[in-house]
């Protein structure tokens, strides 16, 4: 979990490694270190930020290699950070998210689903 002041050092540990062509050693960092149950909308916001640059930056046909990668905690926080990329759109987003969440989906089924709309620790 990055603060509000170290959100650079994550802007720049995510860029380094999509330089490096690793972005799903990228996904795996910014998974791990997601705002869940931060009360700083500021370090949320930025943190969202750079999960959506990631998950855009990975091709559709990465995706289901992405995913099979991650364990059921993991895919939980990608699923919370998809359903919020749905509640603030950007260009082109709306698109690549639904293939996000039609992946996880296949592989965590609805559980995931319930748990992220039901737990009161967003992103």
């Amino acid at each position: 979990l990055y603060s509000t002041e170290q959100l650079p050092l994550l802007e720049s540990e995510i860029s380094s490694l999509l330089a490096q062509n690793k972005p799903l050693d990228a996904l795996k960092h910014v998974l791990s270190h997601a705002p869940l149950g931060s009360k700083d909308p500021a370090a949320k916001e930025a943190s969202m930020v750079v999960a959506l640059r990631v998950l855009i930056a990975i091709k559709a046909s990465m995706i289901e290699e992405a995913v099979g990668q991650l364990d059921s905690e993991a895919r939980d926080v990608l699923m919370k950070i998809i359903y919020r990329g749905f509640e603030q759109p950007s260009e082109g987003s709306s698109a690549h998210l639904l293939i996000w969440h039609e992946k996880v989906f296949a592989v965590s089924g609805v559980g995931s689903v319930v748990r992220v709309l039901t737990d009161k620790k967003k992103v």
